[in-house]
C-alpha cells in the first residue's frame, strides 16, 4: 500500500483550488491568506509552498530534442514546416517550458537522478533543475532528451506574446493560414542557468499537465528575480509528526472543503489509501470468486477420483474379504489410501505455489508498477483440513454403502 500511496501522493496533505487538481490553467490558485490560515490551524513538521511562475517564458533547447516532443503530435511533413518557422539561434531552438518554483523545504521532496541541488539553496543563484520522466520503475527511458548537468541554457522571460503573419510582420488575422503564424516576444529578457541535477519532481506536486518542453523546477526567490515577481503560489503541502496530527489535520480540512462550491480542495495520504483499499478489494473480490471457482472443481476432481478409484476396484476388496481380510481392515486401508491421496495433492498444490508463485508474481509486477509478490503458505495450509477430512469421508462413505452387500452379492457384482 505504501509503494502506491507513495506514488499518488508526496506528502500527508496538499491544499489548492478546484482548478489546480482538475487540470486547469487559471490565473489565480491557492492564496497567502488561505495558507497562512491552514497553516494556523494544523500542526506540521514540513510545510512549503510551490509557485507557478504566470509569464512567457521560453527555453532555448536543441532541436533534435524539440523534434521528439512534436513528434508525437504531428507527421515528418508538419514538423519540418513547424520548425522552420520557430525562432534558432545556432542549433538551438525556442521551445516552450513550464516552470515551477519551491520553497526550500520543498526541495526534500524531490528525487535527485543526476547531479546535487545544493546550489539552488544558495542566495542570489542561477542554479536550475530539469525535471525528468521516470517510468514506473524509476528508470530514464531517453537520457539523451535531456540536457547535461553543467550545461549552461537560456530562458527568455517576456511580458507579452503576440502571433503575427510571418509574410507580412503585422499580427496574424483570422484570415491568416496556420503555416504563417509566428511568436513575436515583446519585452524579452534573457537569462542564463546552469543545470545543477536532474530530479524527478512528484507528479502530486508539479503542474499536474504535460507539454512541449521541459519542465524545469527553480527556487522561489530565483523565480520571482528573474520573472519580475510573476511567480505566484500554486499549492501548499505539508506533512504531520504523528498520526494524532494528521488526523486532526484530516478534520479540519474536511470541513474547511466542504461544500459544492468551496474554494479550496485537499488530497491527503488517507484520501490515497482509501483509493488503494477499494482497489485492492476489487482484486480480491475478483481473484476469491475465481479461487473459489477453482477450487470446487478440484475438490470436485479429487472426489470424482477417489469414488472412481473405489469403485473401480469393487472385485479387488471382495476378494481380499474372500480370502480373509475383515470388514475393518478393509476400511483402514481405504481410509489411509484417501488421507495419502489427500496429502499427496496438497504437497502437489505446495510445490507448485514455489514454482509458479514467483512467475506470476513476476507478470504481476510488470502490469501494476505498485504490485509486490510475497509468498504465503496460508492458502494451503487452509486447505489441508479440507481434503484431509475428504480423504477419511469419501473412502468411510463408499466402504458403509459396498458393505451391506455380502461378498458373494459383491463378487457377482462385480462381474
Amino acid at each position: 500500500m505504501e509503494k502506491y500511496v507513495s506514488f499518488m501522493t508526496c506528502a500527508d496533505f496538499i491544499v489548492s483550488t478546484p482548478d489546480y487538481f482538475r487540470y486547469n490553467p487559471a490565473d489565480e490558485f491557492i492564496t497567502p491568506e488561505q495558507i497562512e490560515e491552514i497553516a494556523a490551524n494544523t500542526k506540521s513538521s514540513l510545510s512549503g509552498t510551490g509557485y507557478a511562475v504566470r509569464k512567457p517564458v521560453y527555453l532555448w533547447m536543441t532541436e533534435d530534442a524539440l523534434r521528439q516532443d512534436y513528434a508525437r503530435y504531428e507527421s515528418a511533413e508538419q514538423l519540418d514546416s513547424h520548425m522552420s518557422r520557430m525562432e534558432h539561434r545556432g542549433d538551438m531552438v525556442m521551445g516552450d517550458t513550464r516552470i515551477e518554483a519551491l520553497d526550500n523545504s520543498l526541495f526534500d521532496k524531490l528525487q535527485v537522478f543526476d547531479g546535487d541541488i545544493s546550489p539552488m539553496l544558495e542566495p542570489n543563484n542561477n542554479a536550475i533543475a530539469i525535471a525528468v520522466s521516470l517510468d514506473d520503475y524509476g528508470n530514464l527511458p531517453n537520457p539523451e532528451y535531456y540536457p547535461k548537468v553543467g550545461d549552461t541554457i537560456t530562458a527568455t522571460y517576456a511580458d507579452d506574446v503576440k502571433y503575427i503573419d510571418s509574410r507580412t510582420g503585422e499580427l496574424r488575422t483570422e484570415d491568416t493560414p496556420e503555416e504563417y503564424f509566428q511568436e513575436k516576444l515583446y519585452g524579452a529578457r534573457d537569462v542564463e542557468y546552469t543545470v545543477c541535477a536532474l530530479v524527478e519532481l512528484p507528479y502530486s506536486m508539479s503542474y499536474r499537465y504535460g507539454g512541449i518542453g521541459y519542465e524545469t523546477v527553480l527556487s522561489v526567490d530565483t523565480a520571482q528575480r528573474d520573472s519580475g515577481g510573476a511567480a505566484i503560489p500554486m499549492l501548499y503541502l505539508f506533512d504531520t509528526a504523528d498520526d494524532a496530527d494528521e488526523a486532526e489535520a484530516e478534520q479540519y480540512l474536511s470541513k474547511l472543503t466542504a461544500g459544492e462550491f468551496s474554494p479550496l480542495m485537499y488530497e491527503s495520504k488517507a484520501t490515497a489509501r482509501s483509493e488503494f483499499a477499494q482497489f485492492r478489494q476489487m482484486f480480491l473480490l475478483v481473484g476469491g470468486i475465481l479461487c473459489a471457482i477453482i477450487g470446487l472443481v478440484g475438490l470436485l476432481n479429487f472426489f470424482n477420483a477417489m469414488m472412481t478409484s473405489i469403485l473401480s476396484r469393487r472385485r479387488e476388496f471382495a476378494v481380499l474379504q474372500a480370502v480373509g481380510m475383515t470388514n475393518r481392515q478393509l476400511k483402514t486401508m481405504l481410509i489411509y489410501e484417501g488421507l495419502f491421496y489427500a496429502m499427496s495433492s496438497v504437497s502437489a498444490a505446495f510445490i507448485l505455489s514455489l514454482a509458479v508463485g514467483p512467475l506470476a508474481g513476476k507478470m504481476l509486477g510488470s502490469m501494476f508498477w505498485f504490485f509486490e509478490y510475497r509468498f504465503t503458505i496460508l492458502p494451503v495450509l487452509l486447505t489441508i483440513p479440507v481434503f484431509l477430512l475428504l480423504g477419511w469421508l469419501i473412502p468411510c462413505m463408499m466402504y458403509d454403502n459396498a458393505a451391506k452387500c455380502s461378498v458373494v452379492e459383491q463378487l457377482r457384482d462385480a462381474q
